[in-house]
């Protein structure tokens, strides 16, 4: 199965959320290959995996600055010289994640970030925009659908892997590749009238519900619906980072995210079928240092423990009580991927 992590709203969680997933999912399945794919220009993922801050940052630019990089940038620059067919070697631009750092299961692969992606872009759009051949758009929005396909061909089937995309917010064409590509799609929610909006966003941008009838035959769905092409199902809500007390969150989160559970059931009445299931929300309380520590040490969050830590020669303490509570909402997280 493969899974995108997306929110049209930034700052919602969706790195952290994609790291702690990728690699606790990998935890639990050593059995499957899990390949995490950074389509984020900022590859903070990447960077994360690779090491954390520090480690992982110069791990990250001594890939970058390679002649032939490995990354999802570099896979794009080459597949502009041959748009409409496959490299052959799709499967060189998978990184093993544990020979740069050892804190992850061996299971755990990575196709690294690339600030590229930004002007790829752009580049994705003209040469979409062709009118021949007159599959272009398709050939080329499905080019991560081609490298992952051929990296799960090496490494069984789509039982054997699994995938995880964490998407940058824009709906630019990196995040199109990154939404075809998949079949399940994550959304992340923080308690702010923001978030309620942007699950219009999401089905107006994903399944063209609420376009301007302007852009009908312009936007994204219809675009997929000429081509024939598939896209994700809503697997989960999550509503992210809410403040706790007693186990449940406060009346001004609560208050907040029950408008967001109002409007996406809404949605769930009217497009079913655009849902894997109904039982799809699922809350996440204020990870406070986690996420901080996690990332700066490249660490899993099942292996992280209570206590002082060091962060840029500055000591945080990570409490038991909220480090225990997060660690349970994702394992709840998980028990819906698992399934």
């Amino acid at each position: 199965m493969r899974y995108a992590v997306w929110n049209n709203k930034g700052g919602v969680g969706k790195t952290f959320i994609s790291f702690v997933l990728s690699t606790e999912y990998a935890k639990n399945n050593p059995q499957k290959k899990v390949i995490v794919v950074d389509m984020c220009p900022q590859a903070n993922l990447s960077e994360a995996i690779l090491g954390g801050n520090g480690i992982g940052s110069k791990n990250l630019s001594n890939i970058l600055n390679n002649a032939d990089r490995k990354t999802i940038g570099g896979y794009f620059d080459n597949r502009f010289s041959s748009p409409h067919q496959l490299l052959g070697r799709e499967t060189d631009y998978i990184l093993q994640c544990n020979e740069y750092n050892s804190k992850l299961p061996e299971n755990l692969l990575l196709i690294c970030g690339d600030p590229s992606l930004e002007i790829q872009a752009q580049a994705i759009n003209q040469a979409s925009s062709q009118t021949l051949p007159v599959d272009s758009w398709k050939n080329l929005h499905l080019w991560l659908h081609d490298l992952l396909q051929a990296c799960i061909k090496k490494y069984g089937n789509n039982e054997t892997v699994t995938v995880f995309i964490d998407c940058n917010p824009s709906f630019s064409a990196y995040t199109e590749l990154a939404i075809l590509a998949s079949e399940r799609l994550i959304i992340p929610c923080t308690s702010d009238g923001s978030s309620a909006r942007a699950i219009d966003n999401v089905f107006g941008l994903v399944y063209g519900v609420g376009i301007n009838k302007a852009y009908e035959k312009l936007n994204f769905f219809a675009k997929v619906k000429e081509f024939g092409l598939s896209i994700p199902v809503i697997n989960c809500v999550l509503l992210n980072r809410s403040t706790q007390y007693d186990k449940k969150a406060s009346l001004a989160h609560d208050a907040m995210f029950n408008a967001i559970k109002v409007k996406v059931d809404d949605y769930e009445s009217k497009y079913s079928v655009y849902f894997s299931t109904r039982d799809h929300f699922v809350d996440i309380p204020d990870y406070h240092s986690v996420a901080i520590v996690c990332s700066h040490l490249g660490c899993m969050l099942s292996d992280l423990n209570p206590g002082k830590k060091v962060i840029h020669d500055k000591e945080v303490q990570i409490n038991p009580g909220p480090l225990e509570r997060y660690q349970a909402a994702f394992n709840q997280l998980l028990s819906k991927i698992e399934n």
